[in-house]
């Protein structure tokens, strides 16, 4: 790395601002941090400069947290004064949803070289679209955290695709499974999956919403914590390479989720627990064997902000840049869009 990079962060509670207890007595680094502000605390080339959140008491906490790591950390109620007056070089925007797009905007005009966005990257697909191309006009990198591009069990798999070893991907099966399997708060990332392994963009899809959310015609964005205000959805999504994928989620009580990825010669199935491989020697006889993951130096928030700055310095496509994340938000609006029209194939 060439130089340090000054950083403000917006919205400072759980993955903006969280820390967890670190590790004592044991013979290894510390483990990942879990939000912005970690990963900022363990690059070493990343400093948090300034932080900001529309509550005070927020702020505070979040200064009492950090500050053995950051004593001089200033505090704003202002993004817009913080960014005038700090000058940051990289941005971190984790708010409610629905009001990325004007930080993520003010953020590329202000002159930031980098914006790290929470997921989903908005709302609207017009707030996205304003989102990319403000970055873009600037020639700036826009990441959004759909945490398991970065994770090694999900790349390897990704890889193994890629490699044709075992064929074509014909279709992607993805389950969630609990009480929070929300198409918005989590689901998403079970969506984004889909999008990273179909490596294509959607054409159309279909789906159904949980019973009793025939008013929810729009997401908001607006808090997406309680599961009384987020359906669970059942979907059929067919991408222009002629992939076919299927999420369902559903609350209940056994928590997780999982994706199956059915090739012409073999089967992936990961979960955040697990990677393997399935294949057949014939109809009777199939063969399991744990897919063997290296080891990353950075993963989730801390991979992200690795690969930003390298791209910054070095250029480069990102794992999971704005435009990718469009997609995402764009097959959750099109469920939307298909349960209200009577369950009806929508094209994307």
């Amino acid at each position: 790395m060439s130089q340090k990079y000054r950083a403000a962060l917006i919205g400072v509670t759980g993955i903006g601002a969280g820390r967890r207890s670190e590790s004592t007595g044991i013979p290894v680094y510390d483990p990942l941090g879990g939000s912005h502000a970690a990963a900022y605390h363990q690059h070493p080339d990343t400093e948090l400069a300034a932080i900001c959140d529309l509550r005070e008491d927020a702020l505070q906490q979040a200064k009492e947290v950090w500050s053995d790591v950051w004593p001089d950390l200033r505090l704003y109620t202002d993004y817009r004064e913080m960014y005038e007056k700090e000058q940051p070089d990289l941005v971190s925007v984790a708010t409610s949803d629905h009001v990325h797009a004007d930080m993520t905007v003010a953020a590329a005009e202000c002159g930031a070289k980098g914006v790290l966005c929470e997921k989903p990257i908005a709302t609207t697909l017009e707030d996205a679209d304003r989102m990319i191309a403000a970055c873009e006009a600037k020639g700036i990198p826009l990441s959004i955290d759909h945490t398991r591009r970065w994770h090694p069990s999900y790349l390897k798999a990704r890889e193994v695709i890629r490699s044709g070893e075992i064929g074509e991907l014909r279709t992607i099966v993805s389950e969630m499974f609990s009480r929070r399997a929300m198409l918005f708060r989590n689901g998403t990332h079970l969506i984004d999956l889909i999008v990273f392994f179909a490596d294509s963009s959607p054409e159309w899809v279909f789906a159904e919403l949980e019973p009793g959310f025939e008013h929810f015609t729009e997401y908001k964005g607006d808090g997406g914590k309680d599961p009384a205000t987020d359906p669970y959805a059942s979907a059929y999504i067919h991408f222009q390479n002629h992939v076919r994928a299927f999420y369902n989620a559903y609350k209940v009580d056994h928590p997780g989720s999982k994706n199956c990825l059915t090739c012409d010669r073999g089967r992936i199935e990961i979960s955040d627990h697990s990677l393997q491989l399935i294949t057949a020697s014939s109809h009777y006889e199939w063969s399991t064997t744990n897919i063997r993951v290296e080891n990353f130096r950075a993963t989730h928030q801390l991979g992200s902000l690795y690969e930003i700055i390298d791209v910054i310095e070095n250029g480069g496509e990102l794992v999971s840049s704005g435009r990718e994340a469009r997609k995402t938000t764009q097959i959750m609006l099109g469920i939307l869009d298909s349960h209200h029209a009577g369950n009806v194939r929508v094209n994307l």
